[in-house]
């Protein structure tokens, strides 16, 4: 639930998101703004909640309208005890700026040649998506 209600969704072009995981679950947006707040203009609070339940899911997402005042609260606000957890902050990866998804086998430090199986079966298909943050 959003913190500005049930109005719907608000101007978020050119706005800066960030993720905020490990909140307690008994946390909600109108506990977060407050603290967010203090580094500068919040243009949202939005905690996902689960569909069937309708409890927390254990993260939330803050939306600055400046970049430089979301960076201050990753500063300030990373790594700090909220409601008895260790928060973690960082900005929200989404959009067109988001990492693509992959298709196929991801080996680090491999090189492609080496990548190569010598069997003609096919080999299976894997998807592997890192955290892309979707807001909406």
């Amino acid at each position: 639930m959003s913190h500005f209600g049930r109005s719907g969704p608000p101007d978020i072009r050119d706005t800066f998101s960030l993720l905020v995981l490990n909140i307690s679950f008994r946390t909600t947006a109108d506990d977060l703004f407050p603290l967010f707040e203090r580094y500068g203009k919040v243009v949202d609070v939005f905690t996902p909640r689960d569909r069937r339940t309708g409890d927390s899911r254990g993260f939330a997402f803050v939306r600055y309208k400046y970049a430089d005042e979301a960076q201050k609260a990753i500063d300030r606000l990373d790594g700090r005890d909220v409601d008895g957890r260790n928060i973690m902050v960082q900005f929200a990866k989404y959009g067109p700026n988001a990492e693509p998804i992959r298709k196929g086998r991801v080996k680090e430090g491999v090189e492609k040649s080496q990548d190569r199986s010598r069997s003609r079966s096919p080999r299976p298909s894997y998807l592997f998506v890192r955290w892309v943050a979707v807001y909406w």
